[in-house]
């Protein structure tokens, strides 16, 4: 079973620090002999019992038990029950900026080369909580007219928030376009001048075992740190706060404060926004190395529809559906159409949708990025098997939030 906790440790487990000092000379062959293997006893006595002390620091730290684990958002939030988000400072919307993502490149930069391009186009986001507190964490720069990209846990609860420049420390106040709690994204604009952007590149072309480079503002207050992993997976359901989330796992060091920061890959291009990490305790043995991160491709039209809008949307065709196999074929089984669709007179029970505007749909993921790069009010075609024969159909989408 998976828990989601919102609490961190208040400050870091202390490292066990173990010294050897070395035994002066001596005539006595056994007694050095004997001092030895007392020593190696002790020593490995020591060791061990280091070990379980830390497993219980880290099962009490952690909140769980053996057996489970958990993803965490890396900077969350206590919410009052009476905050809204209009309490946030907002501002307008724009439908002429768009973003886009590019390519992987072809040169393959160093570690030293991909901090130097990058961290001009990373921030820190602090977001004010009214109370005297405030929550932290990091942020991508878009535009350079001043969009900036973060995860809405970081802006959730506040009340005014500030934008600083991890490679310069200029600060600016903050406002938001729109955010989207359940992707866990929010847009931001300031009133910046000529901002680095970061450069997008196209997650969907990482591999397992890809390097990648994560930056972002740790614990709130290790500015411009770096940290270097591989994608461990490019596609991952992982269900975060009771939500499954479609992610990548990646084993770059992401900690409190991370979320929100960009993953880069090995081109200096930033194809995720790093929002989890799964830790914990399962069969006495300590889970880490598994970061959780938003593809950017998955993220695109999310983020322009609320440059654009100011609203997150979820274009929909209307109906009740499974992933399923018809003979040797992958595909999307309907089950029902839901009245007063686009849906509900073009699709009939039964069909079996093979692809949406071409491209195969094996899975409902598959399906749900077409559905929304297509966006609402645009049509999609779907090449539907019906009763042994392909046929094609046209719907055009709603959005199911509205």
């Amino acid at each position: 079973m998976n828990h989601l906790s919102h609490r961190w440790p208040q400050s870091e487990p202390r490292p066990i620090v173990y010294r050897y000092t070395p035994a002066a000379k001596t005539r006595h062959p056994l007694r050095v002999l004997l001092f030895i293997l007392l020593a190696l006893v002790a020593a490995a006595a020591l060791i061990f019992g280091g070990y379980l002390g830390m497993l219980q620091l880290t099962r009490s730290l952690v909140g769980s038990s053996g057996g489970s684990f958990a993803p965490h958002p890396s900077s969350p939030t206590e919410v009052s029950a009476s905050w809204e988000p209009s309490d946030l400072p907002w501002t307008q919307p724009d439908e002429s900026v768009s973003i886009s993502v590019q390519d992987q490149g072809t040169e393959v930069l160093t570690s030293n080369q991909i901090y130097s391009q990058v961290l001009p186009s990373v921030v820190c986001v602090t977001a004010d909580q009214g109370n005297g507190s405030a929550s932290v964490g990091s942020g991508v720069v878009l535009t350079s007219s001043g969009y900036i990209v973060t995860n809405y846990h970081i802006i959730e609860g506040g009340v005014d928030l500030e934008i600083s420049m991890l490679s310069t420390q200029d600060s600016y106040d903050a406002q938001v376009v729109g955010y989207d709690e359940e992707l866990d994204l929010a847009v931001l604009k300031v009133d910046g001048q000529n901002l680095t952007p970061a450069q997008l590149g196209n997650s969907d072309q990482l591999s397992v075992g890809d390097p990648v480079y994560a930056i972002g503002n740790p614990m709130g207050y290790l500015h411009g740190t770096m940290t270097e992993g591989i994608i461990s997976s490019p596609t991952r359901t992982i269900q975060v706060d009771g939500k499954d989330m479609d992610l990548l796992q990646t084993s770059a060091a992401l900690n409190s404060g991370n979320s929100g920061g960009a993953l880069t890959n090995q081109y200096g291009q930033v194809v995720g926004i790093t929002t989890a990490k799964i830790t914990g305790i399962e069969n006495d043995t300590v889970i880490e190395g598994l970061g959780l991160v938003i593809p950017i491709r998955d993220a695109l039209p999310f983020l322009n529809q609320m440059i654009h809008t100011g609203q997150s949307f979820r274009p929909s065709l209307g109906i009740l559906c499974q992933e399923a196999k018809l003979d040797d074929k992958s595909g999307i089984y309907v089950v029902s159409t839901t009245p007063d669709t686009p849906a509900a007179d073009v699709l009939l029970e039964g069909d079996f949708i093979l692809s949406a505007n071409g491209a195969p749909v094996t899975s409902l993921y598959a399906l749900t990025r077409v559905l929304n790069d297509t966006g609402v009010g645009n049509a999609v075609e779907l090449t539907v098997l019906r009763e042994g024969e392909t046929q094609t159909v046209s719907i055009t989408l709603y959005d199911r939030m509205g």
